[in-house]
């Protein structure tokens, strides 16, 4: 317990003899707005979850619950249940739109 305790004090003691200057700041700042941009941009084409429950499908698909039992039930979207927690896989998902998408006419 007693390095521990020396150490911590060391480490502290190192900080605050340090200054943080403006062009510290400034550069801090254009870091985290860089990091910030690379995150979104990456965000718009992917999608953050994988595995969906049944709410969050209701909500991307715009339908009933008796709906969506209904589109289980007839093996029109896969889904995998765990205890009492329905999940869907957002490729099968992907690739039900897909499936129905209807070409547009010229």
């Amino acid at each position: 317990m007693e390095k521990k305790g020396k150490q911590s004090e060391e480490s502290s003691e190192l900080f605050m003899h340090q200054l943080v200057t403006l062009a510290d700041l400034e550069k801090f700042k254009e870091q985290m707005l860089s990091e910030m941009r690379r995150l979104l941009a990456g965000g718009g084409t992917q999608h953050s979850k994988q595995w969906l429950k049944s709410r969050e499908v209701r909500k991307l698909l715009d339908v009933s619950p008796g709906k969506l039992h209904a589109m289980r039930a007839s093996r029109q979207l896969a889904f995998m249940r765990i205890g009492g927690v329905i999940y869907y896989d957002r490729t099968d998902i992907d690739k039900m739109f897909e499936k129905f998408k209807i070409a547009a006419s010229k």
